[in-house]
């Protein structure tokens, strides 16, 4: 399998041996994160995990901060499915990556999250004119 960014970059995976529905969701989860798009025909859904953790984070922490522990369980409340904390947190620091969060304090538990405001839009990633 092949999956490659907007500006061309390319990552192939390959895989030896059994396949399971874990495994399945661990290649779907990946390609989330590297911006490939399955169209939901590995994840289940049409809207990735990605989109449905920031439509949660939205809905329930408009204002003032959050920490992962508390976006997994409001997903897993939110969906009734299971989310690894690992990717809960890999998310949300991608998201502070591009501005849709900010993020404060560092190490293990002392991270904190708020939705940004301002100059961007987190639905959308776009500036706001």
């Amino acid at each position: 399998m092949e999956l490659v960014d907007e500006s061309g970059d390319k990552v192939t995976v390959v895989f030896e041996g059994r396949l399971s529905r874990e495994k399945i969701l661990q290649l779907a989860d990946l390609a989330e994160l590297y911006g490939g798009n399955f169209d939901g025909r590995l994840g289940g859904g049409s809207e990735s995990k990605l989109d449905r953790l920031l439509g949660v984070v939205e809905k329930c922490f408009p204002f003032g901060y959050f920490t992962s522990r508390d976006v997994l369980e409001a997903f897993q409340a939110e969906f009734r499915e299971p989310i690894p904390l690992t990717t809960v947190s890999t998310y949300l620091c991608r998201l502070a990556d591009r501005a849709v969060l900010q993020r404060v304090g560092s190490g293990r538990g002392c991270i904190r999250y708020r939705v940004a405001r301002g100059e961007y839009n987190p639905l959308h990633e776009q500036r706001i004119a």
